[in-house]
């Protein structure tokens, strides 16, 4: 088990861009709600949450909207290895029950809302954006961000690091690297992480156990024991 880690220390980490406007002439078109970026804060994965995009006409004139979407295109992870933020633009969505902007012909003093939704994936810091097109090609965005929670895993980690805080430094963000929900410590010289839910590429346990990566044990992947016995013990919910 090869680790290469690298440390993200912000949300900022994820590289994620909020680009202007492109073209001065739809200029009028403006995203009022949120006033900045979306921060979804955390959420459990496979769970989700959502927040309100508002989009205004300040202009004179009528503007016909285009699709809203979340999108990569414009953005760059500046880190990469077990900690650093994802980009990954499935993770934040618009549903289009609840989408009163795409396609929409905006009159001036209009306002059209959507709801914008969170669904992580996996764990750690998740990043995209979002894009609200215009006329000729041009947009106007706002960055998305969330932290995907991998409970109870995450909780157990959260109490060992208070139990044995000299051993477990510097902690990354829990990550996945398959089959492993992880966090690592010490420059990644220690992880400890427990089995992806139904994992297809590697023998498991009856039921997801906790493993620890000692780079000075041999062998170096020992495990400990149920993820459900040890959640007990650090009395997650």
């Amino acid at each position: 088990m090869t680790l290469i880690l690298f440390f993200c220390r912000s949300v900022a980490a994820l590289g994620v861009l909020s680009l202007a406007c492109l073209s001065s002439a739809h200029a009028q078109v403006e995203i009022i709600e949120p006033a900045g970026d979306f921060q979804f804060g955390k959420v459990a994965v496979h769970s989700s949450a959502t927040q309100i995009l508002e989009v205004a006409n300040r202009g004179p004139s009528a503007v016909q909207l285009g699709s809203v979407i979340s999108s990569i295109a414009a953005v760059s992870p500046i880190c990469t290895g077990i900690g650093c933020g994802v980009v990954i633009s499935t993770d934040f969505t618009i549903p289009a029950e609840s989408d009163g902007c795409s396609n929409t012909l905006l009159q001036p003093g209009d306002v059209c809302s959507a709801l914008v939704r969170f669904s992580p994936s996996g764990p750690g810091m998740r990043g995209s954006q979002l894009n609200v097109f215009k006329p000729q090609a041009a947009y106007v965005s706002r960055a998305l961000g969330g932290t995907g929670v991998s409970e109870p895993l995450d909780c157990v980690l959260d109490g060992a690091e208070q139990t044995w805080p000299q051993l477990l430094t510097t902690p990354t963000m829990t990550s996945t690297v398959s089959p492993y929900h992880l966090r690592c410590y010490a420059k990644g010289a220690i992880c400890v992480g427990a089995d992806v839910d139904n994992p297809t590429d590697v023998p498991r346990f009856d039921q997801p156990s906790v493993y620890v990566y000692d780079a000075q044990a041999r062998p170096p992947l020992q495990r400990l024991d149920y993820l459900s016995s040890l959640s007990r013990l650090a009395q997650c919910r």
